[in-house]
């Protein structure tokens, strides 16, 4: 807290503008005036010893030159110069010491300008300084304790600079990180280069990144170079060093300490036998004052106890002057030790003193270079804000757009032409394609609150709300209490992390209950078909043909079992509706082989599966030689079983143990209900086109067999009957594939399909402009009058009615 700087009244002052107006008196007021001098500088040197740094180069520059003024000033004659100079040198030292107290109040004085020490606090310290310090330490009581108490705090003043510092470093290092994290997240954020102050944040960005990169390796710096390791390193040393040093000084004493105890021991014993010799020798000289001839022997003894003690006495004499000698000879090498003590842990201050000096140099100004350039900075950055136009950033922007000229719109009246089908055609096919698919292709569905989620392709034709009420998520099939999504429409409940993966469409109508698809018996879900055949089969197969009838090992590798169960999952809660745009063909072929094994009764019925293996072993088993000589391709996978003609399509050039199997398979598959052989002939005829894959009829029969057939079962899980007729299944799927036309088509249907075979691409290239034709013409009778024709191949449809018409372009539509 800053004290109010108390400056006397300047009586000097105003006694020398008195002075200066009496000239009759000038000459007699001399010493006045430099009285008056000399209260000024007292009380300057008064203010400066009690306020440090208002000892500035100023203010005794002012002084000095008020001073030479003072003693040069003529008292005798009245010169006006004279007086405007000694006038300015008060102004000047008013001035000077104003300033520097303002500044000192305002907290702003300028280090260049002060002074290292007054002369008085200098000399002072210098008198304290080197051997004197010792000289005053050897001199006092207690001095080599009182430097090592100094030494001790010292070591642990200097562990609470590093503890801070540490501290200090960890913050900036947090600090440092959130600004690189800040400018990692919004670099890629802030890339608008017409937004308005675009350049002040972008260099602000780029300031922050740099003071982030300047603080850490500060912070490195200071760990590792010239603050915490040096200073740790300096403690140790010094911990080591002060305990060395104050061992010997513990053991000098010691040694001191003891030759004082036996100092004290020899005294005591010198004093009890100088006693003893006394007394020995009284006694003596009372026996020879009463002498006697009784007497004549304990003289004697008595004489002979004086010597004794009188040995005793010298002995006890010459052992406590050793010990004197002894104690003074400690004594001189305490002192010497003291002296050599005090001087070493002088020594590893002053070590000390200079390892911390170095470090709180470094420490500051590595601070002062992180921090001097942001004011700098901050003041630029607001100088370039000032000097922004609002709006101009947005013209700027428009200029660079380079639109081109609005054209100029006249609506006029046209009158109706039946040429323009072109939007009756597209109203047609989108009325046909609601009539097929339930929903309209081209409506956009909102998914305002989720719109920053990465939504799946069925997820983006729903719209989406947020859950109002818990309920059970369609697609991980668990409930859902918050953070739930919601379809206007048809009201399917989701988690929002679901989005991703969901792969139910919106029907644009209410979500029907889950459906049991796996293992629910395979007439009632054929029942829901229009042609038989059970919707999953269709989406599957129709889906592979679409994108994967070329990809190798469609049906021979497995799909991922996590997303096999929530695809299965998805056909139950969705149905007809579930998208497969968006997954892999393996695990479609998964579901669809899975559905067909989870089938309570297959598709060709436990009654039929004796005849059908019957046949396959009669095939199987013909003698190699009345077969075509050769074997067939890796089909036998049980090597017991025989080798059987290769069964091979060569019409009237078939061998005849084929033809028979053939026809006597046609013959079982006649007692198959309607739903059962259209759904057989529907995945046949799928698998005759998978021969791009590398998949060949024999091995589509393995993959195939146990799906479409199997034993009754028993009460083993797998019986051994169901093992060894795996190679009969394949054969009888491989015969169902190679003779797909003999079985399951009429004879006019094969003479067509033999006869279209031989020219598949030309006919396919033609087919659809052909149809497209039929279709022009169909919609054009369907919304003119019947009578109009058109001179094509087709023309003559325009006999029949608007519903027949309509009927046949559904059906064209379809193929």
């Amino acid at each position: 807290m800053w004290h109010p700087v108390m400056v006397p009244s300047p009586r000097p002052i105003t006694s020398s503008s008195f002075l200066l107006s009496h000239p009759g008196k000038r000459e007699s007021q001399r010493p006045v005036a430099h009285e008056c001098l000399g209260e000024v500088l007292r009380v300057l040197r008064q203010v400066i010893n009690t306020y440090p740094l208002l000892n500035t180069v100023e203010i005794l520059t002012a002084a000095g030159k008020l001073i030479s003024k003072v003693k040069a000033f003529h008292y005798e004659a009245c010169n006006e110069v004279d007086k405007m100079d000694f006038e300015k040198a008060i102004e000047t030292i008013a001035v000077a010491f104003s300033s520097n107290v303002s500044e000192l109040l305002m907290g702003e004085v300028d280090s260049s300008t002060l002074l290292s020490l007054l002369p008085t606090e200098k000399s002072r310290v210098s008198e304290c300084r080197g051997e004197e310090v010792d000289v005053i330490l050897q001199r006092s009581e207690g001095g080599v304790d009182s430097a090592l108490l100094y030494a001790k705090t010292i070591s642990k003043y200097m562990k609470d600079l590093i503890a801070y510092v540490e501290k200090r470093i960890s913050l900036e290092t947090e600090f440092s990180k959130g600004l690189q994290r800040l400018y990692q997240s919004c670099k890629h954020s802030i890339t608008h280069p017409h937004m308005p102050l675009f350049s002040i944040y972008s260099l602000a960005l780029e300031q922050d990144q740099e003071q982030s990169v300047g603080l850490q390796q500060a912070n490195t710096t200071l760990h590792s170079q010239t603050f915490i390791q040096p200073l740790l390193q300096r403690k140790q040393d010094h911990e080591k060093r002060r305990k060395e040093i104050k061992e010997h000084w513990i053991r000098a004493k010691r040694k001191l300490m003891e030759c004082e105890a036996n100092l004290r021991k020899a005294k005591q014993t010198f004093m009890v036998r100088c006693e003893e010799y006394e007394k020995a020798k009284t006694a003596a000289c009372r026996a020879e004052e009463e002498g006697g001839g009784s007497t004549a022997k304990s003289v004697e003894k008595k004489k002979r106890i004086e010597e004794e003690a009188r040995n005793k006495a010298d002995e006890a004499e010459a052992t406590y002057r050793t010990c004197i000698a002894d104690a003074t000879t400690q004594q001189l090498e305490l002192e010497h030790t003291k002296v050599t003590v005090l001087r070493q842990l002088q020594d590893v201050i002053k070590q000390s003193d200079q390892t911390l000096r170095s470090a709180t140099i470094s420490y500051y100004q590595l601070m002062h270079m992180q921090t001097v350039a942001l004011p700098v900075h901050y003041q630029t950055l607001c100088e370039s804000s000032k000097l922004y136009d609002p709006g101009q950033q947005y013209a700027a922007h428009v200029r660079d757009l380079q639109l081109p000229e609005q054209p100029n719109v006249h609506y006029t009246f046209e009158n109706y032409c039946p040429s323009k089908m072109s939007y009756l055609y597209k109203l047609c096919v989108r009325s046909l394609s609601s009539d097929i698919n339930g929903m309209d292709p081209d409506v956009v569905v909102s998914t305002r609150p989720f719109r920053n989620i990465g939504l799946s392709k069925a997820a983006q034709t729903h719209r989406l709300r947020k859950l109002r009420t818990p309920s059970k998520c369609r697609e991980c099939d668990s409930y859902v209490y918050f953070q739930g999504a919601e379809c206007e429409e048809c009201f399917l409940a989701c988690h929002k992390r679901c989005l991703e993966t969901l792969a139910i469409q919106c029907g644009h109508k209410k979500l029907q209950g889950r459906l049991q698809l796996f293992g629910r018996e395979f007439s009632q879900v054929a029942s829901c078909a229009s042609d038989g055949i059970p919707f999953i089969i269709t989406k599957c197969i129709s889906e592979i043909e679409r994108r994967a009838l070329k990809m190798k090992g469609i049906y021979r590798v497995n799909g991922v079992k996590t997303r096999v169960e929530k695809l299965c999952q998805a056909f139950e809660n969705g149905k007809e509706l579930v998208e497969l745009s968006q997954c892999s063909p393996h695990d479609i072929s998964n579901v669809l082989k899975l559905y067909l094994r989870q089938l309570p009764e297959p598709i060709m019925p436990f009654r039929l599966y004796n005849s059908l293996m019957g046949l396959a072993k009669e095939s199987l088993q013909c003698d190699a030689d009345t077969a075509a000589g050769e074997e067939p391709e890796s089909n036998s996978i049980n090597p017991a079983v025989g080798k059987g003609p290769e069964l091979v399509d060569l019409g009237p050039d078939t061998e005849p143990e084929v033809l028979v199997l053939v026809d006597k398979l046609k013959a079982l598959l006649k007692d198959l209900p309607k739903a059962n052989i259209a759904t057989l002939r529907y995945i046949i005829r799928h698998l005759r086109r998978s021969e791009d894959n590398k998949m060949s009829p024999s091995n589509l029969g393995i993959v195939f067999g146990p799906s479409l057939m199997r034993p009754r079962p028993t009460g083993a899980t797998i019986s051994l009957s169901s093992l060894v007729d795996y190679p009969h299944q394949a054969r009888i799927v491989e015969a169902l594939i190679v003779f797909y036309s003999s079985i399951f088509q009429s004879k006019t249907s094969q003479s067509h399909k033999t006869s279209r075979t031989a020219s598949t691409s030309t006919q396919q290239v033609g087919r659809p402009l052909q149809y497209g034709w039929i279709s022009i013409s169909l919609i054009m009778n369907l919304y003119s009058h019947p009578c109009v024709s058109i001179n094509k191949t087709y023309s003559s449809i325009s006999c029949f009615s608007p519903g027949i018409m309509t009927k046949y372009l559904k059906y064209w539509l379809k193929l």
